[in-house]
């Protein structure tokens, strides 16, 4: 088989998974299968009143305008960095589990990174890469909150609240430890999934142009099939976090999630109040 034939993303997901012991993996899966469903899944943030305030189109112009500015705030500005930062921060798995280990997370984290950074899937006829830095997500929220009247001056200038400090301040103080930083970009995968969709229909309901094909709001929706960019995603991240887990940081990393949910409901429960009352 060629390099060509490989399905690099279940390539590099079976290495993560045979990289440590396998009564480890399955005690680990198993761990992270029910963090997700019992404790992730179940959390006031999963099912939050903002997402049918959404649905009903209950958003102003200036309240989307709000939204935007206090999630890229508090967590889309540093989201990329803290992809590139957990590939760097893999180097932790080397000393105990092989150089091995380390490469095959650091290869399946930059399946996401590719995507946030503007990479596509599929190649050229002649061989080249195929993207452009305009595709990079975070480039298509610039775009968007052109699009909604918001300058590159204003959002900078924008004053994150309390609550989109706090937030924040869960990526920027988890940055050194592996599966922590893990553990964190794997929560925001998995628990925002439904957030999405919504977002952009009310997002769109006040400001049309937003419709256009490609843009930001096109790129975490369902597609025809039910399928998001974010299945691949959220599944790929709790790979690194049960490649990382240990025994002795189960209970750790359970409280460490439902510390950061309830941060980031807070958030929300902010943007509900402020958005809908401008």
């Amino acid at each position: 088989m060629t390099a060509r034939e490989i399905d690099s993303r279940q390539a590099a997901r079976q290495l993560v998974k045979e990289s440590i012991d396998p009564a480890l993996w399955e005690d680990n899966e198993a761990f992270t299968r029910r963090l997700v469903k019992e404790t992730v899944l179940t959390h006031h943030l999963h099912r939050h009143p903002i997402l049918d305030a959404w649905r009903n189109h209950q958003f102003t112009l200036d309240g989307i305008r709000l939204v935007h500015m206090e999630v890229r705030a508090a967590f889309l500005e540093v989201f990329s960095e803290s992809l590139l930062r957990l590939m760097q921060t893999a180097s932790q798995l080397e000393p105990t589990l092989g150089y091995k280990a380390k490469l095959s997370a650091r290869f399946l984290v930059q399946l996401n990174v590719l995507d946030e950074i503007g990479f596509e899937l599929g190649g050229s006829d002649n061989g080249r890469y195929v993207g452009h830095p305009s595709f990079a997500h975070y480039w298509l929220l610039a775009d968007a909150m052109n699009t909604l009247g918001l300058t590159e001056a204003q959002w900078r200038e924008h004053v994150p609240s309390p609550e989109a400090r706090a937030t924040r301040a869960t990526l920027d103080n988890n940055q050194n430890d592996h599966l922590l930083l893990a553990t964190l970009l794997a929560c925001i995968e998995t628990v925002f999934m439904p957030y999405y969709t919504p977002w952009a229909h009310n997002s769109i309901h006040v400001c049309p142009a937003l419709s256009a094909p490609h843009g930001y709001h096109s790129v975490h929706i369902e597609d025809e099939h039910g399928h998001s960019v974010d299945d691949d995603h959220s599944e790929d991240s709790w790979y690194i976090v049960r490649q990382a887990l240990t025994s002795t940081r189960r209970d750790e990393l359970q409280r460490f999630t439902v510390s950061l949910l309830d941060t980031w409901a807070t958030l929300f429960d902010s943007l509900l109040a402020r958005g809908t009352a401008q």
